[in-house]
C-alpha cells in the first residue's frame, strides 16, 4: 500500500514538471487515458489509484477550462454516466489538437 502511494505522488509530480517544462498538453492525454482504461475496461481501477487521479491528478491541469471538463468528465463516469470510450477518447485528442472545443466531444 505504501509503496503504490508513493508511486501515485510521483506521478503528480511528473504532471506538475510536464507543466512546468511546457508540455501540459500531455497531461490531459494520460488522464484521460486513465479514465478510459478504468470506465471501458476496469483496468487501472485501484480505490488508491482513483483517488489520487481524482483529488490531484485532474488538478494539475493549469487550463481552467481544462481542468473542470475534466473533472465533470470523471465525476460523470464515477457516478455510474455513460462509459468513456477509447473512441472519445481518440476524438478529445484529435479535437485538442486541432483546436477544436472540448465542449464540442462529450
Amino acid at each position: 500500500m505504501l509503496a503504490s502511494s508513493h508511486n501515485y505522488l510521483r506521478i503528480s509530480r511528473i504532471l506538475k514538471c510536464l507543466s512546468e517544462l511546457g508540455l501540459e498538453h500531455l497531461n490531459m492525454g494520460f488522464l484521460l487515458h486513465v479514465l478510459n482504461e478504468q470506465s471501458e475496461f476496469d483496468r487501472l481501477a485501484a480505490s488508491d489509484l482513483r483517488n489520487s487521479m481524482d483529488r490531484w491528478w485532474a488538478n494539475c491541469l493549469r487550463n481552467q477550462e481544462d481542468r473542470t471538463w475534466v473533472r465533470t468528465l470523471i465525476k460523470r463516469v464515477r457516478e455510474g454516466g455513460p462509459v468513456f470510450t477509447r473512441k472519445e477518447y481518440e476524438e478529445v485528442l484529435w479535437s485538442r489538437k486541432h483546436g477544436g472545443s472540448l465542449n464540442a466531444v462529450r
